[in-house]
């Protein structure tokens, strides 16, 4: 019985050792200071021409544009989207025209209404303030005179035309908080 543990025991050290010599085994026809075959592919491409040549990096042919939202650190935080849609309705010319889309006590409700226009248009939901109490109103797009706006407003789907009417910036200015 001892006898066969030896010889058990030196199979397996033979076998093991055979692994480590320097003759050609099975797997010496693999490069052992090369991992990779493809070292200068680089696999996630930031663009894709529609090719199909894995070998060849093609660059990007348009530049990206990160908004200034995504750069959040210790000394500043990405900005509100609340604080965006009351910059931008206080930034309209007071003398041109918006679609008001709704108005409701409820920022769903108002929400609701903007998820379903059309998105070619810049939009906003801006809190204001009557009667002691908050209200919420969705506009949608910028207009520069009456019939622009009116135009604009037949293009929309007669679920959203529903309620919906044309106002003055300043009308929608003058009590946005």
């Amino acid at each position: 019985m001892k006898k066969a543990r030896i010889l058990v025991v030196c199979l397996c050290a033979s076998g093991l050792t055979a692994c480590l010599s320097d003759r050609q085994n099975y797997y010496s026809r693999y490069s052992t200071n090369q991992p990779y075959m493809y070292q200068t592919t680089q696999f996630y491409p930031q663009s894709y021409d529609g090719t199909a040549n894995y070998g060849e990096f093609v660059p990007a042919y348009r530049e990206v544009s990160v908004p200034d939202s995504y750069y959040a650190g210790s000394y500043r935080s990405p900005a509100s989207h609340k604080d965006m849609d009351r910059n931008w309705v206080n930034s309209q010319n007071p003398n041109s025209y918006t679609i008001e889309l709704g108005e409701s006590e409820k920022a769903s409700q108002v929400a609701g209404k903007l998820y379903k226009a059309p998105k070619n248009n810049r939009m906003a939901e801006v809190k204001y303030y009557r009667d002691g109490k908050n209200y919420y109103k969705g506009v949608y797009g910028s207009y520069n005179n009456y019939e622009e706006a009116q135009k604009a407003l037949s293009k929309l789907p007669p679920e959203l035309r529903q309620g919906a009417g044309i106002k003055s910036w300043s009308s929608v200015q003058e009590n946005t908080q």
